[in-house]
């Protein structure tokens, strides 16, 4: 079964980087770094093991090919828990509804998507799942010297998990309630084997807490999980079985140890060093995740905590699960158009998933029972901890900013809930089978009717879900890819955000293109351990035949000396956020830029000027912001920016440069660049095979910053009177990136001609 669900997940299978994290993970793999907070120094271990032994394809699409792996032994596993739980049932209906759950599992939307791309989620549903398996394992071998074995070998897949990711964590409660059941309702025949059993369960239960505690960096939690261990400890010596918590502990200690390898490889300075944990205050910081921020459960998540928060009210937590429950609506049909329509399909798996609640309840209470922990943890349970902001995509009339909202939907975390219910929606068509039957045997057609509908999510997921046949399919890289060949040699880019970001990681040190181009993320440049690495990390040589032929005559013979950030680790450690105290201007060269009195410059803001400073006047390194860094981060600069591709170059009063024309944003553009980038040098994989462009928001939000390119262009051509490259460049960019106005403006320009543009400005 697990083949089987394998080869549905390769087939739609991301060939290559995909948005957010995936190109940081598949960096951090690579050059066995250390991506965010909290590190995942397991996936990172096993994805540059598998990297390295499975040269199959490019090496992004191994480690996606990764993801599919575990998360189809995942399906396995569940495939066996059904299984397991259906033990009495005609052969066909026992298989088959054990195959159905397996299925319905594994292709619920948020499953399927994250199971195409490399993710940390696949990695801990599969620890969720094989725990599950490994508890039912035990249970089949009590009372023999093997049980205790598998207790401890649970016990070493939750610790190795918060390596990868503490949602495997979860499924401690649902394991301890799932044990306490079996002990109360199958008590052993020998009081003494009870003292044992009821005390090795209560030393698991609390080295269950210790590992949260661990995981989560809570000191508190730590004290109280070590106080519980005591008195377990107690209990098993007493009961006679002091070898099992001495060597759980042991064998817990050997799992979370691989957070060992995030300090000894943060001290041997990776290209990815996130958070510096090569100290023990710096790996407890990583481990708390400080860089984040301490939201709490009680706060409201639209305001910043501290003592001001008002608190989290009933209508924020109803919200946050009406939010929850768009995420469900999702899993069942999310390739359907509008937002009513997936709704039949999730009534129908609702209904599905009750009776099986119901079936598995009647046919062995303690899976039941472990199957709707881990449901209710992983999903209720998460809403009420991580008290999210509202989505996305809901409640933009109550709260209008950004700031206000997730900066994406957040279904991921609650994956292991979605699997869950497809579990039980599976056993609810047995139970629906066997209803219909009566007494006798099953009607094929009600087979195939079954059948039809367990493949249902595959069906109506299958275009949302696949990474491969969409035209987005590799916008992650071409948007890397793109913005790297806009920067001139030796190059300084800054840019704010992930999908910014973490494409170029990859790009750079996955695939070696552009090297020689130093980014600067400004979002971590307001951090001192950041700054510290790029102030000590050398520049690398430029590649002209991985670069457009017209750089070759701008590189110099070698490249510039020392590194791109030239700050001493004295002035980093020194530096924070300033006010002006009177009105000034920043010089460089050329540029002269008004400084206003009380002016707050955060530290990557002082970072953007002393970065000028160093390169103005030439010769010097370019200096240039990306196309999606945001206008907030320029500082007023606007002036002195032409944008040339998919950047904005600084460029001491560049408007006033005559081979410059103006832009459609207010800045200059360096029309002759980009057209070169545009048409002869720039990636756009699918985004052109297709009518109409459908994305979700990330990739829509890439292809938005493509279409700035192509509306520049087209303006420029419109300035110099040629219709017919105005309207070439212009319908490009409306096909990226539609809009009412700039559909008006395509339908003047064909029926009117240029000139109605510039008549009715007049």
């Amino acid at each position: 079964m697990a083949l089987l669900v394998l080869i549905g997940y390769v087939i739609t299978l991301a060939p290559t980087v995909t948005l957010w994290d995936a190109g940081e993970f598949i960096t951090a793999a690579k050059v066995l770094g250390i991506p965010h907070p909290p590190g995942t120094p397991l996936f990172v271990l096993v994805g540059h093991v598998w990297g390295a032994v499975v040269a199959v394809g490019g090496y992004a699409w191994r480690l996606n090919l990764m993801s599919a792996c575990f998360s189809a032994a995942g399906a396995g596993c569940l495939f066996l828990v059904t299984h397991r739980l259906l033990a009495g049932e005609e052969r066909t209906l026992r298989i088959g509804g054990a195959a159905a759950a397996a299925i319905l599992s594994a292709f619920t939307f948020t499953v399927w998507q994250n199971s195409n791309e490399t993710e940390v989620y696949t990695v801990a549903t599969f620890s969720i799942a094989a725990i599950s398996w490994l508890c039912l394992r035990w249970r089949d071998l009590r009372g023999t010297e093997r049980a205790p074995h598998f207790l401890l070998l649970v016990v070493y897949v939750a610790a190795l998990s918060i390596g990868n990711h503490l949602l495997a964590l979860l499924v401690g409660p649902a394991v301890s309630l799932f044990i306490c059941y079996t002990l109360r309702t199958a008590p052993a025949s020998d009081p003494a084997e009870r003292r044992v059993e009821w005390a090795e369960w209560a030393a698991l239960s609390a080295l269950w807490i210790v590992l949260i505690a661990v995981g989560l960096g809570s000191t508190p939690l730590l004290y109280l999980g070590g106080v519980l261990f005591a008195g377990a400890l107690v209990a098993c010596v007493l009961a006679g079985s002091l070898a099992f918590p001495l060597v759980a502990l042991g064998v817990a200690a050997v799992g979370v140890s691989t957070y060992a390898f995030l300090y000894i490889r943060s001290g041997l300075q990776p290209l990815l060093d996130e958070a510096d944990p090569e100290t023990w205050r710096n790996l407890l910081a990583v481990i708390r995740r400080e860089q984040y921020g301490a939201r709490g459960p009680l706060d409201n998540p639209t305001f910043l905590p501290g003592p001001d928060n008002p608190g989290r009210t009933a209508a924020i937590f109803g919200q946050q699960l009406i939010n929850y429950f768009q995420y469900w609506s999702w899993q069942w049909g999310k390739g359907l158009r509008g937002w009513a329509a997936p709704l039949a399909p999730a009534l129908l798996f609702t209904a599905l998933g009750l009776l099986g609640f119901d079936e598995a309840r009647r046919r062995d209470r303690g899976i039941a029972y472990l199957l709707a922990a881990v449901w209710l943890v992983t999903g209720l349970g998460l809403v009420l901890y991580m008290n999210f902001k509202p989505g996305f995509s809901l409640y933009w009339d109550r709260y209008p900013s950004m700031d206000q909202h997730e900066v994406r939907e957040r279904d991921y975390f609650f994956v292991a809930s979605f699997q869950i219910w497809g579990v039980l929606a599976g056993i609810g068509l047995v139970r629906a089978l066997r209803l219909l039957a009566r007494a006798g045997p099953v009607p094929r057609w009600a087979l195939g009717a079954a059948a039809a509908i367990a493949l249902l999510p595959f069906a109506l997921n299958f275009r949302a879900a696949s990474r491969r046949h969409g035209p987005d399919a590799t916008i992650a890289r071409d948007f890397a890819y793109n913005m790297l060949q806009s920067v001139e040699p030796y190059g300084v880019v800054f840019t704010f955000g992930d999908n910014d970001t973490f494409p170029v990681w990859y790009l750079q040190e996955v695939e070696g293109v552009r090297q020689d181009v130093t980014l600067i993320n400004l979002s971590l440049a307001n951090l001192d351990w950041y700054l510290r690495q790029l102030a000590t990390r050398p520049t690398r040589p430029f590649d002209p035949n991985a670069a457009p032929a017209v750089y070759r005559a701008l590189a110099p013979p070698q490249p510039p000396p020392g590194p791109a950030l030239r700050l001493t680790i004295d002035a980093i450690n020194n530096m924070a956020p300033l006010r002006v105290s009177e009105d000034s201007r920043f010089r460089a060269g050329a540029l002269e830029l008004p400084i206003r009195k009380d002016q707050v410059f955060r530290v990557a803001d002082q970072v953007i000027l002393y970065t000028i400073a160093s390169y103005l006047p030439p010769p010097g390194r370019p200096v240039t912001f990306g196309v999606s860094s945001g206008r907030g981060s320029w500082l007023g600069l606007d002036p002195h920016l032409a944008m040339q591709g998919l950047v904005f170059k600084v460029v001491p009063r560049a408007d006033t440069v005559k081979r410059f024309v103006r832009g459609i944003q207010g800045t200059a553009v360096d029309s002759a660049r980009t057209t070169l980038l545009v048409d002869s040098v720039f990636q756009y994989g699918k985004l052109f095979a297709v009518d109409t462009l459908e994305l979700e928001p990330a990739a829509d939000q890439v292809a938005t910053s493509f279409a700035v390119a192509f509306l520049e262009l087209g303006n420029a051509a419109a300035l110099r009177g040629d219709q017919r490259q105005a309207l070439a460049y212009l319908r490009r960019g409306y096909h990226l990136n539609p809009s009412p106005a700039l559909a008006d403006v395509l339908r003047r320009i064909e029926t009117e001609g240029l000139g109605s543009l510039f008549r009715r400005e007049r």
